[in-house]
């Protein structure tokens, strides 16, 4: 048995069928990696077996169900720090229940700071409305391909008085990874932390938080279990010990004080000022089984595993009259996602087709990343857009299909998307009367 088939095996999914709306049969084919992965066996088994044996609060007893369900969560921090190559001695975890509130809880740290965060127009809302509450925010732009504009950044740092860049590992929309590392350089030299946006990255591609010391350090970096094969409910936050004591607690409470008073309190140092009250026990552990099962298999060979199917995949999805794929990002600069409209059929009824018919599961919208999909669909009239759902008008919202590629998944499952697309554009006729045109824009760039 290949590796491959060795890893697919582990994955209940991929054997599992569904009725379609037309009490059809069919085989599920599993390509919305990009929002949520499955877990294999092993830690669903590590998951079930914790509930079934080990089920008890942390921290709060002396007997043995306790101390073994501390033991195992702790440990947890341990595995996510190796992975990511950051320093034990300095750096700690804070588990969060996803990743948007961990990249909250870093804005809140950096709260106290003077300056502004900068983002980039890329970013999914998660890694730029935190940062709007927290302060004053700068934007990077990006270019007409769906990178980064690495002059604009470098001018944005020069310019103005930034704390902060907060910038995705990967985007969840074009898969674009920008430069973290360069952009690390280039914030510290001009005196800001960096904060990375992980949730599609780290399932995906090796990632290095590098000394403390190093000029391409990660100060910060977030990212949560439901994206790199672990169960709901379970995220993190990674920052030096110094930005944890930096603030009070994000949410005060049972586990952040080390004493109270009626008038007063001492409050917890580090990470334990941060995790208030019962974690996601059982979630954390199995992030942390989920994280060791990636680096066992290794994140050299899930990279080419996913670079071997998208460069194919996406030449010949290019390559079929009346598609449009987002962005134009090479293979290597880029993680297994594919975004693409069928001008003239709305981007819902592709994704339905795809999943009824096919058996294709994608996921369609704007995938939580409006100013970046606007640009990248050339949406001349998005002010207008927003006018209209703040009146609570009717009004048709941007949107593409994306499909992303995961670690179970296999050539044949991405040819049969392709296969499925090609089909769906020669019955276009059929399907582009299913949408109702309107004259903004937005829609006529969509379709």
């Amino acid at each position: 048995m290949s590796k491959f088939d060795d890893i697919r095996c582990q994955f209940p999914i991929t054997s599992q069928c569904f009725t379609s709306p037309e009490g059809i049969e069919r085989a599920i084919i599993y390509l919305d990696h990009g929002a949520s992965t499955h877990p294999p066996t092993r830690v669903l088994d590590t998951y079930r077996e914790f509930l079934e044996k080990y089920y008890a609060n942390i921290h709060r007893g002396n007997h043995y169900l306790s101390q073994k369900a501390s033991a195992l969560f702790d440990a947890v921090s341990e595995t996510i720090l190796q992975f990511l190559g950051a320093d034990p001695s300095t750096n700690e975890v804070v588990f969060t229940t996803n990743t948007t509130t961990a990249l909250d809880l870093a804005g809140y740290l950096m709260s106290q700071t003077e300056g502004a965060t900068l983002v980039s127009s890329m970013e999914h809302h998660s890694n730029d409305l935190p940062h709007r509450r927290h302060g004053p925010v700068h934007r990077v732009e990006v270019l007409p391909d769906g990178s980064l504009d690495y002059n604009d950044l470098e001018s944005k740092l020069k310019n103005n008085r930034i704390k902060l860049v907060a910038i995705t590992g990967a985007s969840n929309v074009t898969g674009f990874m920008p430069d973290i590392y360069g952009i690390a350089r280039l914030a510290h030299q001009h005196g800001a932390k960096i904060l990375v946006d992980a949730a599609q990255l780290l399932a995906h591609h090796a990632i290095a938080m590098r000394p403390d010391d190093h000029p391409e350090h990660i100060d910060f970096l977030a990212a949560a279990g439901h994206k790199a094969y672990a169960p709901f409910g379970a995220a993190f936050l990674v920052a030096n010990r110094s930005a944890f004591n930096a603030a009070t607690p994000y949410i005060p409470g049972g586990g952040t004080v080390k004493f109270v008073t009626d008038t007063d309190v001492v409050w917890a140092d580090g990470m334990e000022r941060h995790l208030s009250g019962t974690p996601n026990i059982a979630g954390v552990i199995a992030l942390g089984e989920a994280i060791r099962w990636l680096g066992e298999i290794g994140m050299d060979w899930v990279r080419q595993h996913e670079l071997e199917i998208l460069k194919p995949i996406e030449q010949k999805l290019r390559a079929i009259p009346g598609v449009t794929v987002l962005g134009d990002i090479p293979a290597e600069k880029k993680l297994g996602v594919l975004p693409f409209n069928i001008p003239g059929i709305h981007h819902d009824v592709v994704s339905t087709v795809l999943n009824n018919n096919y058996g294709i599961a994608t996921r369609n919208g704007c995938f939580c990343a409006h100013p970046y999909l606007t640009r990248l669909l050339g949406c001349t009239d998005a002010e207008g857009v927003r006018q209209k759902v703040a009146a609570g008008e009717p009004a048709q919202l941007p949107g593409a299909v994306r499909a992303t590629i995961g670690i179970f998944n296999s050539m044949d499952d991405l040819e049969k998307l392709v296969d499925a697309v090609a089909q769906i554009v020669a019955e276009k006729d059929r399907y582009a009367a299913s949408i109702n045109p309107e004259s903004a824009a937005c829609l006529e760039a969509m379709i």
